[in-house]
């Protein structure tokens, strides 16, 4: 069974470094998954959204080359 790993948080959708992040994973053909990027859009919602952070996580074989990835946008 393949293993997820979380690369990245974001307070927001908006954040340069997640547009930037998704579309490097894309342009390299990394198979990605977004967790809660739909929650922080809701209102009124129950417990803050501020709690809350938007995850990119990738599978634990592809770790390698999301590190470069990650390194050069910071």
């Amino acid at each position: 069974m393949k293993r997820l790993v979380t690369i990245a948080e974001f307070p927001t959708t908006f954040d340069i470094k997640y547009s930037l992040l998704k579309d490097m994973l894309e342009r390299a053909e990394i198979p990605y998954l977004e967790v809660n990027e739909n929650m922080r859009g809701l209102k009124p919602f129950p417990i803050s959204p501020s709690n809350i952070s938007i995850e990119i996580k990738v599978y634990e074989e592809y770790l390698e080359e999301v590190i470069k990835i990650l390194e050069s946008i910071k």
